[in-house]
């Protein structure tokens, strides 16, 4: 059995995803001796968050990204508020890709897009993801 337990992101603005992921539910652990990165955990899995500075990345589409993660939340209509609020980017459900209402919650999952343009898959439904237990 493998457990996934850390996941390093790169970020043109570290401070500015740290407040994305705080949303989602993530506490802040600490700085690293470098000063300019940093580790945020659920207690379970640990995000480093790395800057990148100005380095031009490519935007790519939902569903052509590299790389995209899938969260549960136990408060899944206070999260979906709290990234209303933040101005993050919510635009369909996971499942069917619909798009979703901006002023309502959907049902059970929605996708966002972290400052960084990653793809996180958000929801409250503890069978979201098959072979999965929480």
């Amino acid at each position: 059995m493998a457990l996934l337990r850390h996941l390093a992101l790169r970020c043109r603005d570290v401070e500015t995803s740290r407040r994305f992921y705080e949303t989602i539910g993530f506490e802040f652990v600490g700085y690293r001796p470098s000063g300019t990165s940093m580790d945020l955990s659920d207690g379970t899995v640990n995000i480093t968050l790395l800057p990148h500075g100005d380095k031009e990345r490519p935007h790519l589409e939902e569903g052509e990204e590299y790389i995209h993660c899938g969260i549960y939340v136990e408060n899944f209509e206070a999260v979906w508020q709290r990234l209303h609020d933040l101005g993050a980017t919510m635009e369909k459900t996971v499942k069917g890709r619909d798009a979703i209402d901006q002023d309502q919650a959907p049902e059970r999952a929605f996708k966002a897009t972290d400052p960084d343009g990653n793809t996180v898959d958000i929801t409250g439904d503890k069978e979201e993801w098959r072979g999965v237990t929480i």
